[in-house]
Order: C-alpha cells, then sequence, then structure tokens
C-alpha cells in the first residue's frame, strides 16, 4: 500500500469518526439550543416624578402665644396641654357661643359647623373628618377638601392658592401653599381687599397729575 492511499485511508477515517461522536453526543444530549436575538427597542426608563412641597403655616395644630421661638416663630401651646384626654371636664363646647372663659377672643364664622365637626372630642390633638376618621393637624387639607372639594380641585390643577417651580413634575418639585396659609381655619372668608391699579404705558398715557 502506498503512502499516500495509507494517508487517504486515516483522513477518511477521522471524519467517519468524528460524524459518528457527533451523531452520538446528540442522541445524547440533544440538539444544540437555538438562540433567538431580541430586536425589540430597549424600553425606556420611567421618569422621576417629584412630589409637591406644601408649605404648611408654622405651629399648625397648637394655640398660639405671643412668645417667639429663637427663628422668630410663635411658640405654640399643644391643645393637649389643657385637654387631656379622659379628662376633659364639663362637655365640650358645641359652637364659640358657649366659650365662657378659654378660647373666647376667637372670631369664629365657618357656617353653622359646631367645634366637633371638625376636632375629635376624645384626643384635642387630632382632627375628624366627617366619617369619624381622626388625622393629623398636617393633614388638615383633607378635612377642607370634604366641603370645599371644587375649590380644592382647582387648588390640586394649580388654579387656586398659588404655585412655585417647576410646572412639569419630571422637572422637579412644585411648591403649594396651604389652605391655612391664607385662610384663618375659623373664619375662612378672605377679607375683601382693594386690588392695585393697572399699571400704566409710559408711552402712550400720560398721568392726569401732571
Amino acid at each position: 500500500m502506498s503512502q499516500n492511499l495509507r494517508r487517504t485511508l486515516i483522513v477518511a477515517a477521522a471524519v467517519i469518526a468524528g460524524v459518528f461522536v457527533a451523531a452520538l453526543m446528540t442522541s445524547i444530549f440533544g440538539p444544540e439550543p437555538e438562540f433567538e436575538i431580541d430586536e425589540s427597542p430597549p424600553e425606556s426608563a420611567a421618569p422621576q416624578i417629584y412630589d409637591d412641597i406644601i408649605h404648611a403655616p408654622a405651629g399648625l395644630g397648637t394655640l398660639r402665644t405671643e412668645l417667639r421661638d429663637i427663628h422668630g416663630d410663635p411658640i405654640g401651646v399643644a391643645c393637649s396641654t389643657c385637654h387631656l384626654s379622659g379628662n376633659l371636664g364639663d362637655p365640650p363646647a358645641k359652637s364659640a357661643d358657649e366659650l365662657s372663659e378659654f378660647h373666647v377672643d376667637m372670631d369664629f364664622d365657618h357656617g353653622d359647623l359646631a367645634c366637633s365637626s371638625c376636632h375629635a372630642e376624645d384626643n384635642r390633638n387630632q382632627l375628624k373628618l366627617a366619617d369619624g376618621t381622626q388625622i393629623d393637624y398636617e393633614d388638615s387639607m383633607e378635612l377642607c377638601a370634604q366641603c370645599h372639594s371644587s375649590t380644592y380641585r382647582s387648588y390640586k390643577h394649580g388654579a387656586h392658592g398659588g404655585m412655585a417651580g417647576h410646572w412639569d413634575d419630571s422637572a422637579g418639585p412644585r411648591e403649594r401653599n396651604h389652605c391655612l396659609s391664607c385662610h384663618y381655619a375659623h373664619e375662612p372668608a378672605f377679607p375683601d381687599v382693594m386690588p392695585a391699579p393697572p399699571p400704566r404705558d409710559r408711552y402712550f398715557e400720560v398721568p392726569t397729575d401732571q
């Protein structure tokens, strides 16, 4: 047998052996899994939505005094300082007309509401919703919204109460006023004011006093 024939037979035997081994491995382990390429565009991350920053007035939920702290803010006394739970003494007043000793200097003009319409009788550090749920004074806007729903809806849309900051809440926070920043809780009607005169055009309108 010649040298070239022997080399050819060896190569053919090696190829046959490789094919046999590949067929044997396929029968044992199964075909090689096919990987699908996901060509769909990547999902963009949801933008961050900033919460509104509501500036509540200082001393909310306390009885203000004439004293002030080192920052100039009025020092308040918690309601529970006098109205202890379980030791309220006489039945609580239903209206401002029944007050004879404390809070007598309070102006009250808020419809036909009684004190207990908004204040929890068993915990004077809490307010009370119409269904009896007690809430903190910090959440008093929820109490206002019960009756003033249309005004609160305008407030949520930015048409009432003033707003600063970012209109697009994905670009940054918005700063809002609290209801009690402008309205007194016991006398919420905004006082009558005289609007400022409109600006005068310096070129086309000559002041009458000159």
